[in-house]
């Protein structure tokens, strides 16, 4: 769990108005809220926590990304997620969940700061405008997993990987060029992960999405989105 890297969270510098849940607290709030947070560091590709582990802690990013993964009986993996900077994870021990049902992986360096679901739950009892955000919060990402599953239901694989590069531009894109660079590394198995295909047919597609010219590689190996109109007529299934 990357325990032997906890340390104290610096004093010194305000952070937490980078969390949605924290947001609006004064400065009573925030005295009484520091101590109760640790901050750790992961390295990319390192896993924070596996399926089963105990649900006893919850994260907020402070630097980096984070993705959640299904890994189901047969090993085979779907991303569920993508988070990045100001975003917890693990919210679902609040709602009574006693393991992990999902894989946290840091998919780039992150810092992350982690609290107790149980002394966080005595926080929320004394500010329930915040207990009002964690509900908020839960949803959001329930919301966005439903919407993941029904695309991946009903959408055809061209499609798929149209929308997720979209949204990757959205979350991560900055301008490069005439077009957009995803500020993450990713390979074929990780985008083939986060739209339910498999290695084989993602580089097929991705390798035809080059050809026609939407999306692009610099040479530091980022995605560059290059017809950004023409991508999002893919992911609405307008056709080529």
């Amino acid at each position: 769990m990357g325990y032997t890297k906890l340390k104290p969270i610096d004093r010194r510098f305000s952070f937490l108005e980078s969390f949605d849940l924290f947001r609006g607290l004064g400065p009573a709030e925030h005295q009484q809220l520091r101590p109760l947070l640790q901050e750790v560091v992961y390295k990319r590709r390192e896993v924070i926590y596996f399926r089963g582990d105990p649900s006893e802690t919850l994260y907020f990013i402070k630097a980096g990304s984070v993705k959640l993964t299904y890994l189901d009986k047969s090993g085979r993996r779907l991303t569920l997620l993508i988070l990045k900077e100001g975003q917890p994870f693990g919210v679902l021990a609040l709602t009574g969940e006693e393991t992990r049902q999902q894989v946290a992986e840091a998919l780039t360096d992150v810092t992350l700061c982690i609290i107790r679901k149980a002394d966080l739950l005595r926080f929320l009892q004394s500010y329930p405008q915040s207990s009002l955000r964690v509900i908020e919060l839960i949803s959001r990402q329930m919301q966005e997993i439903e919407q993941k599953l029904e695309d991946l239901l009903f959408k055809p694989l061209p499609d798929r990987l149209a929308a997720l590069l979209g949204k990757l531009a959205q979350q991560f894109g900055e301008p490069f060029g005439g077009g957009q660079r995803i500020g993450l590394k990713l390979t074929h198995q990780e985008l083939a992960d986060l739209i339910g295909s498999t290695r084989e047919s993602t580089t097929l597609e991705f390798s035809r999405f080059r050809k026609l010219g939407l999306i692009g590689r610099c040479r530091e190996g980022y995605i560059i989105i290059l017809n950004d109109e023409k991508l999002k007529a893919v992911a609405s299934s307008s056709g080529l």
